[in-house]
């Protein structure tokens, strides 16, 4: 028999109003409370930075090939569409997808107002099933090509500031003179709740482009390039380390360390297209802010569990100091009944097992449960005219949940052997005299 586990229960689990158990249970209700707010504040964030990802990525492919001069450009100039990465698929077997594309800047104008645009051309191999979710009214561009061409999607933030809807005639001036106006009309809305492409992107077929441009159907402004991995930014752990001790790194190794797979992916598909009349650039290179943007939320997360993990810490160590007085008495008479140190501090270390066991189910039943909850009702709303999207997201990472588990696990009992080594100090006649 295990006496001082059979100890242990007797005092932790029993209906005894003894301050003893009292304590034990708020200890408990401690440890639980920082498992669940670390689960919930991590599975946020990963939701956070994956979902806003995945929408910028399906609105705007992840890399982009483009000539040269036009990189950083709205207004495009012709490319040849048959490019061999085009019509060779097994060319970049790392691509998912290959869809052709062009922009043209104008002006759109409706009866009382009118407001700048991007049109964004979208060809017949363009990924509707990919925009398809962010449509919110109206359908997509679509019929023969005489009517397609006279089809035009805006975004919900466009149509709200110039009051137009679904239906509507709208036209579009652009910059060149000798360009005539193109008339329009309002085919659906969309939104993906990102305002820098919702208050400038509408799409059109492509055609509209190419007759602007006196191109023809050869030539195209660009292409689109999905990628087949999932996993296009670098783990928490390097995120972790690099936000906790990049600053004492030299740039070179940081600059190293700091590289996500889809720079490495978009560094080896530009060596396999391997022309000098195009390159090759990922929406990050494009887009940096907001992907800073969302690195920083790793710092949120760290302060998060750092301040959650503390907190457990100081309440174990300090709930078993307190058993340690409260039970003086009993170590006392454990001593002179013979009871070694090792046993006596064994008895303590069972406490913390059952504190923190305890509390790392509660805690996780806790957690996982609002994470669930929220994944599958979205409880809690968000602004989107901040956050990108109208509720918090939640992913919900297995192996972080236990990764969290095992840490908390570890750092408490590895800060709770001094506390209990307390007892080998108090000795039989001293505890008995105890009041």
């Amino acid at each position: 028999m295990n006496t001082e586990l059979f100890i242990v229960r007797k005092i932790a689990f029993s209906n005894s109003r003894s301050f003893s158990a009292f304590i034990i249970r708020i200890a408990i209700a401690a440890v639980a409370l920082s498992v669940a707010v670390m689960i919930v504040a991590s599975s946020f964030i990963n939701g956070f930075q994956t979902e806003i990802r995945n929408k910028v990525f399906a609105f705007w492919a992840h890399l982009h090939v483009r000539p040269y001069s036009l990189a950083d450009s709205y207004e495009s100039s012709g490319v040849y569409r048959y490019q061999d990465f085009y019509t060779k698929k097994d060319m970049l077997p790392d691509a998912r997808h290959i869809q052709v594309t062009a922009m043209k800047g104008g002006l759109l104008k409706t009866k009382g107002d009118f407001d700048g645009i991007v049109l964004k051309g979208a060809g017949d191999d363009f990924d509707w099933r990919t925009f398809s979710p962010y449509l919110k009214r109206g359908n997509l561009i679509g019929g023969d090509s005489v009517h397609a061409m006279k089809q035009i999607l805006i975004s919900k933030l466009t149509a709200d500031r110039l009051q137009i809807d679904t239906g509507d005639k709208v036209v579009v001036y652009f910059m060149q003179q000798d360009k005539a106006p193109r008339a329009f009309r309002v085919r659906g809305i969309y939104e993906t709740g990102i305002e820098e492409f919702d208050k400038e992107i509408a799409l059109v077929d492509i055609r509209v482009i190419q007759d602007v441009n006196n191109w023809g159907n050869d030539t195209v402004g660009g292409f689109d390039i999905f990628l087949k991995e999932n996993h296009l930014f670098k783990s928490r752990s390097r995120a972790y380390f690099l936000t906790l001790f990049g600053g004492l790194l030299d740039k070179e190794r940081f600059a190293e360390l700091n590289k996500d797979p889809i720079d490495e992916l978009s560094a080896k598909i530009n060596s396999d297209i391997h022309t000098k009349n195009l390159d090759v650039m990922s929406i990050k290179e494009m887009k940096p802010g907001l992907f800073d943007w969302l690195d920083l939320q790793t710092m949120n997360e760290l302060i998060i569990l750092a301040l959650m993990i503390l907190v457990a810490v100081i309440n174990m160590v300090t709930t078993l100091l307190i058993l340690i007085l409260d039970r003086t008495n009993m170590i006392g008479l454990l001593k002179a009944l013979g009871s070694p140190n090792s046993s006596v501090s064994k008895l303590f270390l069972y406490y913390a097992f059952v504190i923190v066991g305890t509390g790392l189910v509660v805690g996780n039943v806790v957690g996982l449960g609002i994470c669930l909850i929220q994944q599958h009702y979205h409880i809690l709303k968000l602004p989107q005219e901040s956050y990108y999207i109208s509720y918090a997201p939640i992913s919900i990472s297995w192996a972080w949940v236990m990764t969290v588990d095992i840490g908390t696990v570890v750092v408490c009992l590895l800060l709770l052997i001094l506390p209990s080594r307390l007892v080998g100090r108090i000795t039989p006649v001293r505890a008995l005299r105890f009041k």
